[in-house]
């Protein structure tokens, strides 16, 4: 039991990561978001990878040694990282409109 509610949490953030990553896939096939959304679904998969070696190392007696995977875990999670705040910046980027205003007269 000890083990499950270590691993616990990091078993959902896999699970929420990998269902983000479809939903997101699914709605931008569809037409439902845009085509930038899929960066946003490329950087679920990563972390999902990352989150699930994360619960799999989560105790002593875990199915693995959490040094054996520690570099994996890192790449990917910098890599989800990475293209979660690429989809943000093109959120934001897309979101503020700069208005030029012309000189009265001109």
């Amino acid at each position: 039991m000890d083990t499950l509610l270590r691993a616990l949490p990091y078993y959902i953030l896999t699970v929420a990561a990998l269902g983000t990553m479809i939903v997101i896939s699914l709605s931008v096939l569809r037409g439902m978001y845009q085509r930038r959304f899929l960066i946003l679904g490329a950087g679920m998969l990563p972390l999902a990878v990352s989150f699930f070696l994360i619960a799999a190392t989560a105790t002593p007696s875990g199915h693995m040694d959490r040094t054996e995977v520690g570099p994996a875990i890192r790449s990917l999670a910098t890599a989800g990282g990475v293209l979660w705040v690429t989809w943000l910046l093109l959120a934001v980027k897309a979101a503020v409109r700069v208005e030029k205003k012309r000189p009265a007269g001109g």
